[in-house]
């Protein structure tokens, strides 16, 4: 009896997440943009963006730095898609993580032996799309866990989730530890020092939990958005006088002419471009400001 329950369980989920994966897009129109239309958009708007952050002292205009905001969104949302329909959750994690180490580690050495003044090296997407991708494997955990009346797999993914947070907090502890200990402590990625921040991986979370239905997605960039002009109101500066978030709400036009379609593209173009044409805008800087 025990083994003919535990087999309908295991069978209701299976069903469950092969259902799951049939979900198409709201869209569902190939008129759309695909998730590599998506992602290259992002990364010509991402090189307007760090065109500001290196050359701002130069004279390159704000607007440049305005034209990046929805970026991140972007990026969160196809991370979403691709954890869902990617072939090898484990080797889509593992990129990740690799170029998120390797980035960190160019960050560390440039940083090291070319400083620039004015301009601090911290750019690493890739963090933050692993913690992102970390969490939306928890939370499948967790849900097999419940699904299958498994305590020690719920109880295992809540325990996974508290890690980075614990992990994160050992921050404000930093100070105190040795020089190589606290070079180490940046290589691992924590909610608090990830680009775009703790609430950046949530975004990418919230994707995740609600890629059935693109009205909440939407409606989730524009509550964030909001939210950022209210912060900015609060702290008496102007929309575009103070910070910029607010214009990560451009977000929902890709989001919503997304058709559910991979589209054509270099799997490694992006995992290269990123971080070289960063550490190109860097060296030129260090280059000009050496003159």
């Amino acid at each position: 009896m025990q083994d003919n329950r535990q087999s309908i369980e295991n069978s209701s989920w299976q069903c469950y997440h092969t259902a799951m994966k049939q979900v198409k897009s709201p869209v569902g129109s190939k008129l759309g943009l695909s998730s590599s239309a998506i992602k290259y958009t992002g990364l010509v708007m991402m090189v307007f963006d760090h065109l500001f952050q290196m050359f701002s002292a130069q004279g390159i205009p704000q607007w440049f730095h305005w034209i990046g905001r929805p970026v991140l969104p972007m990026f969160l949302f196809i991370c979403a898609e691709s954890f869902w329909h990617t072939g090898s959750r484990a080797k889509y994690m593992l990129r990740l993580a690799i170029c998120c180490i390797l980035m960190s580690m160019g960050n560390l050495v440039l940083s090291r032996f070319l400083p620039v003044h004015n301009i601090d090296l911290i750019n690493n997407v890739f963090q933050t799309l692993l913690l992102a991708t970390f969490y939306m494997l928890c939370i499948e955990i967790l849900r097999a866990g419940i699904l299958e009346k498994r305590h020690s797999k719920t109880v295992g993914a809540i325990a996974l989730m508290v890690l980075p947070i614990a992990y994160g907090l050992l921050l404000f502890l930093i100070s105190a530890f040795p020089y190589w200990l606290r070079v180490i402590y940046f290589f691992i990625p924590n909610l608090l020092i990830t680009e775009g921040g703790f609430s950046a991986v949530i975004l990418g979370v919230l994707f995740y939990l609600f890629r059935k239905n693109r009205i909440i997605q939407v409606s989730i960039v524009v509550a964030y958005s909001i939210l950022a002009i209210i912060l900015t109101f609060s702290r008496g500066a102007g929309l575009f006088s103070g910070s910029s978030q607010w214009l990560l709400i451009f977000a929902i036009i890709p989001i919503l002419l997304y058709n559910g379609e991979r589209g054509r593209g270099k799997t490694f173009f992006f995992y290269i471009f990123y971080p070289a044409h960063i550490y190109l805008f860097y060296i030129i800087a260090w280059f000009i400001g050496r003159t």
